[in-house]
Parts: C-alpha cells; structure tokens; sequence
C-alpha cells in the first residue's frame, strides 16, 4: 500500500520510526567515518616510525655490505603482523634483501621505488632513504596491508547494527504511545468532516480537544464550515442578481457578445442574432472572426492586447453579417474579470451605426467640397501635384512667388524645379501625410532667378471618390524676411549675452577691488580706534577723581563710541572676508550648528528664561562656519530683540516655501514694520533706533551675503509687537530633509 494511503496512526509511526533509525544511521556511519580515518592515519604514523628505526639502522649493512645484517634488521617488522613485505635496495637502486628472506622476487619492485606514502585501497606503502651522514647508502621498501582497518570495520558495523536495533525498539514504543495523542484529534476532525460530506449538513461544528495546532486546525475548520454556508446562501442571492441581470442582456436591442481571451463566443445575446443574423447555436464555442471585416485584419489582436492590459476601448469598425452583408458598428470592448480580479474574458457591446454613418458620411463629403472651394479662393499661393510630384495646378501666386509661368512649370517634377530641401526625408513626409491626410513644415525653395525662399508649407492629400489617394494641394507662404529676421534677433541675442557676461566680468572685478578696499579702510580704522580707546581708559581710570561728572560723562560717551566703531569696523571686516572667501563645502548635520551656537549664547542669556525650540534639521553640503556665523547672526538677533519680553520663544526648524525647503529662525520679539522689509539686509540698515537695541547694521547683510554665496536666498516675514521669522535656503535642502509642514 502507498505510504499516503495508509492511515494517520501508521504514518505518525512511520515517521517516527524512519526519523529514529535514520539520525542513528546518520551518527553511527559519521562515527565509524571519522575513526576510519583516523585510524588509518595512525597505521601509517607507526608504520613511518618503525620504517625509520628499521632504515637508520640499515645504513651500516648497506654500506659495509653486509647481507645479513640487513636480512636482520628487517626481520623487525615481525612485530607488525600486518607488514607483508619489506625490502633493502642498495645505492644503485638493486634488491639488496628482503622480508620475508623467502618472498619471491616477484612481489617487490624491481627497482626503488620513489620515497613517499603510497595508500591504495588494500595496502600501505612506505618507501624512505637510509641515509648516513647526509649520504643516501640505499632505499627502504614495506608494504603493510589493510587487514586492521577490516577488522575494526566489522567491529563497529556489529556494534553499531546492535545500537540501532535497540534503538528501533525503544522509537517503537514511544511512537505507539505518542501517535495516539496526536492522531485522536485528527481523527474527530476527519469524522466531522465525513459527515459534512455524507449529510450535506453545514451546521456540523467539529469538537475541539486541544489549544496546539490541531486546536487552531478544528477552529479554521469550523470556521470554514461557517464561511460556507455563508457563501452558499450568498450564491443563491447572486444567483438571483445574475438571472435578472441575464434578463435584462437577452431583451437588449444591443448585440451584447462575450468572448474568452482566444476570442472565442461565449454568450450571444438576441440582440446579436438580429444585428448578424447568426443564431446562439451557430456562433457559440466559433471563432469572433467570422465577424471580422478583410481590410482590419490585426484588429482583433489589439483589441485582445488591450484587454489583457485592463484597457476598456470605445471605437467604431465594420463587421460582417451571415449574408456577408458590412454593417458599421459602434463597440465598446471591456474585460471581464473573476473574483480575484484575473482578467478571464472579453465583453463586446456592439450597436448598429449604418445609417448615422451614412448621414454622416454624406455631410462630411459636401462640408470637403465647401473647404477646398474656400481654400482654392483664400491662398494665394497654391500648386497641385500627382502622386508621382509632377505639377498638375500651378496658380498666379506661385507665378508671382517663384518666376515661372504656368506653361514653365506644368508637368515639372516640383522637387526638382524647386530644389527643395526637406526638414526631414521625405519618406518621413509621405508617411504623415498618407496616415493623417495632411503636414504642414517649413521647406527650402530656391526661385527662377536662383534666390533662396524659406516658405511655410501645407499639404493636403485628396482622394478620388473611391477613397484612393489622387493628388497633393500644396500651399506655400513665403516666410524669408520673417526667418532673416528671426536669424538676426538669435545674432543679438548672442551678441547680448556676450555684453553681459564681459559687464558681469567688470563688476565682479569692481566688486572684488571694492571689497579689498573696504577691508584696507576698516583694518586701518583699527590702529587709531585703539589708541582712543587706550587713553580714553588711562583717563577714567587715573584721573577719574579729578574729574568735574559733566567731564566723566563725556569721556564715557568718547569711550562707548570708540567700542562702538571698533565693533563695526569688525563687522565690514567679516563682511570683506565673507565676499573673499571660497566656500569649503561638506556634509553638515544643521541641527549641530544650531545646538553650538545656542551654548555659545548661554552666556549672554543668563537670568532670562528663553525657551529653545529647536526641531529636526537636514544634512546639506555647505561651508560650516559660514552657515554657523548665519545661525549666530539670526539667533543673537532673536535674543536681542526678544529683551523686551518676559518669556521669550525662539523656534529653529524647516518648512516648505516658495515650491522648495526653507530653513527658519523665529521668535515672539518687537517684530518689524513690513514696509521697510526691503531696508533690511542693506548695510548699516537699522529699523529700531540705537537706544532701544544695540548693533551695527552689518549682520544681516552678512547673513545675506553668505546665504547668495552658497546659491541660496533670504527673506523675512514680521509685524511690529508680533515677532519675526527669518527663512534662508540653499542647495541640497530638497535632497536631504525628511516631511516637514508647510509654512502657514
């Protein structure tokens, strides 16, 4: 009987027991394997060491020719009962005595072998020098069988025979006790579902005996049962819907076809049977080709090719009916699909569109006639050829475009009167015109005279009325002068773009002269705003006492105003060095910039209660320390303006802006009027007056310099008394930020 025919109780059996006896096998050859080997490798390690006792007492035989000394010293191998042969070869490679003395020469070699271990499937080889004071005196031959690695074989296959065999024994039992655990639950489910089946009773629930597996398998089990009847009585209810459904197709007017995906007929409708004239009978389980019209031969495979794609097409073609009768038809072609919404079949709705095209075909031939009337009347410029480009119809625009009478042109290839020059090969050409009845390009003509046209040029193919291509109408306008002229702006064009980067050269030269000019002016503002402040601080510090208040006050203003200068010379400085500096661009984690300039202004922000709230940033490549001054700037900003506040808010984070990311810096300080926003990032630009906020008006145009230098912009958003948000960007923002909201 097949193993999956017997019963789950045997097979459990089965199983344990095969698993048993199998990872027994498996350990004891692995085992018997491994001792084999090792075994085997220490008969030869003996072998060698009593090999190389034998040969080093050999030397003195073999060099002093002494035959039965050497007899002798192989008659030690005796102790080796699995040593068969052994013999001495002198230095010329000659038999010089063997073991045992009566072997026939016929079992060792008749020269010395090569020195080495030679293992075969039933002997071991050892073949070693003698050698006496590093002078070889001859060749030692033994020959040892194989006979102890047999014996130990057979010992453990015994051996092992016994283990398994017990083993097998003991599997047995426990696998009589186990399977009964196991099985009895398979066993009511099996019963369960015998009565499903014999009944056709739905409602039968199988007990559930455990919570492993088979407790999950007896629930799946019922609860299949309980999806079943649910979808059986939902079956009849869509079988239901269905019926009314195919009522609702068989009284269609509409021929309403299916098909399967080799186009094959399904369904057939009677609206179909009257449309072309085949009965259900006839056409079901037949080709939908019989249908198909001559002259569309690959329509049906694209329509299959969409389908299969899950397209739903609408178009108008030509089928055929019984009598071989045409009759125009309006589809609409959509897939079918099964439950699991693998696309299975066609639906075809065909309607009956003869008549209307007709009408149609009628009106679109008088409303052809009343264009090419109005064309012939409206262009001046007008010329008809045959299929084969000889003129046909040569107007006295063209006359008066090109220079040559009709009689002169008449007949002509055009190309060649022309010498046009096509934009394209003119199979290209051909191809359009013949698939869409009409192009329109620009052509190269040169006139009678030899005087090169560029002209705008229409064709239009007509047709004889049987459809067939007849004639191309070609319309061409003269564009020369408009073409000159277009040529001419290009010229200017490139000429002005030449200007401008020359001027923009000259202005970044100006501006790096200025800039070297501002940084020698400040740099030696330096030396005398020093000695101001030097001697300003001797006199308040040594004569302060001799001193009217009036004189003491003064001399406090020299020295503010000393410190004053001194720190806006140090700001035109930064903002030189900023203009001369080359951008070092790296990686840069924002958010550690930020975190480093916060500590810097814990200082300065002591005994304030300042809530930082700083979120996520990106990692773009940029010059650190140039963005690191602009978060300084901004932030000493937001601290210094935020003074009048008694919990100040100051928020660091990214934003979407102006279609990309933004970095912003925003605080709920004094604010600004937006009227003067322009001013802002201006030099020496202050919108607060001195005596309310201290600075020089020179950081945030350092902010601007930097952020324009890394290819980025600034901006700022305020009112007064509701604080102010600054946004920068540069490159890379949109590479590296993660979702951040959008500016509201």
């Amino acid at each position: 009987m097949a193993f999956q025919n017997l019963p789950i109780k045997r097979k459990m059996m089965l199983v344990i027991m095969l698993t048993s006896i199998t990872a027994l096998v498996l350990t004891a050859a692995s085992f018997i394997a491994y001792d084999l080997v090792t075994f085997r490798q220490s008969l030869v390690r003996n072998l060698k060491s009593i090999s190389t006792i034998v040969a080093e007492n050999s030397t003195s035989p073999l060099i002093f020719d002494d035959e039965d000394l050497a007899t002798k010293n192989l008659s030690e191998f005796k102790v080796d009962p699995h040593v068969r042969i052994a013999a001495l070869y002198d230095a010329d490679g000659n038999l010089y005595a063997r073991y045992p003395a009566n072997a026939p020469d016929s079992d060792f070699p008749p020269s010395a072998p090569a020195t080495g271990e030679y293992l075969e499937s039933s002997r071991l080889i050892v073949v070693m020098p003698s050698v006496e004071d590093e002078k070889v005196a001859g060749t030692l031959y033994v020959e040892s069988t194989m006979g102890a690695v047999y014996e130990r074989l057979r010992l453990y296959g015994g051996l092992a025979a016994l283990i398994i065999f017990g083993s097998a024994l003991v599997a047995l039992g426990v696998s009589s006790a186990l399977q009964r655990r196991v099985t009895e639950p398979i066993l009511a489910l099996v019963h369960s579902a015998r009565m499903v089946s014999d009944r056709t009773d739905l409602t039968v629930r199988a007990p559930k005996t455990s919570g492993d597996e088979l407790g999950l398998l007896t629930d799946a089990f019922n609860l299949m049962l309980t999806r079943i009847q649910e979808h059986t009585e939902e079956r009849k209810r869509v079988e239901e819907s269905l019926a009314f459904l195919a009522s609702i197709v068989h009284s269609s007017d509409d021929a309403i076809i299916g098909k399967d995906l080799q186009s094959r007929v399904v369904s057939w409708n009677v609206g179909a049977e009257r449309m072309f004239g085949y009965t259900a009978a006839e056409i079901i389980g037949q080709s939908i080709a019989r249908l198909l019209s001559p002259d569309r031969p690959d329509e049906e495979s694209q329509v299959i090719d969409e389908v299969k794609r899950g397209e739903i097409r609408h178009f108008e073609t030509i089928r055929l009916r019984k009598d071989g009768q045409p009759v125009e038809v309006s589809l609409t072609i959509s897939p079918i699909k099964n439950a699991k919404g693998d696309i299975v079949g066609i639906s075809s709705i065909a309607r009956d569109i003869t008549e209307r095209k007709r009408a149609q075909e009628a009106l679109e031939q008088h409303a052809s006639v009343l264009r090419e009337q109005a064309q012939m009347l409206d262009l001046a410029n007008v010329m008809a050829r045959d299929l084969d480009s000889r003129i046909i119809l040569w107007n006295a625009g063209m006359e008066k475009m090109y220079g040559w009478a009709k009689d002169e042109a008449l007949e002509k290839n055009s190309h060649d009167l022309l010498h046009t020059r096509f934009p394209e090969p003119i199979e290209n050409i051909l191809a359009i015109l013949h698939r869409d009845g009409r192009w329109e390009g620009e052509l190269v003509h040169f006139d009678k005279g030899g005087r090169q046209l560029v002209v705008a040029s229409q064709w239009v193919l007509h047709r004889d009325p049987q459809g067939k291509p007849a004639a191309i109408l070609e319309v061409n306008n003269d564009i020369t002068e408009r073409k000159r002229a277009e040529e001419e702006v290009r010229r200017m064009n490139v000429e002005l773009e030449q200007r401008v980067e020359a001027r923009t050269a000259q202005l970044t030269a100006a501006n790096h002269e200025l800039e070297a000019f501002t940084y020698s002016v400040a740099h030696d503002l330096r030396a005398p705003l020093r000695h101001i402040d030097a001697f300003s601080r001797i006199l308040a510090e040594e004569f302060a006492a001799s001193l009217l208040p009036e004189a003491r006050r003064y001399l406090e203003h020299i020295r503010n105003g000393s410190r004053n200068m001194s720190q806006l010379v140090d700001d035109l400085l930064n903002l030189a060095r900023v203009g001369r500096q080359e951008l070092r661009r790296r990686p840069t984690p924002l958010r550690i910039l930020v975190d480093e300039v916060v500590a810097d202004l814990r200082r300065e922000t002591q005994g304030r209660h300042i809530e930082w709230q700083i979120r996520q940033l990106p990692t773009v490549e940029c010059d650190s320390g140039l963005i690191k001054q602009v978060f300084a700037n901004l932030l000493s900003n937001a601290v210094k303006y935020t003074r009048p506040r008694q919990k100040t808010v100051i928020e660091v984070g990214s934003a979407k802006a102006n279609g990309g990311t933004a970095i912003f810096v925003r605080d709920n300080g004094v604010g600004f009027n937006m009227k003067y926003v322009d001013k802002l990032f201006g030099v020496f630009q202050r919108l607060h007056r001195a005596e309310e906020f201290e600075g020089t008006g020179v950081g945030l145009a350092t902010v601007d310099r930097i952020v324009r230098k890394h290819g980025g912009s600034i901006w700022a958003v305020a009112g007064v008394d509701q604080g102010a948000t600054f946004y920068f960007t540069i490159p890379g923002l949109d590479e590296h930020r993660t979702a951040v909201p959008a500016i509201s």
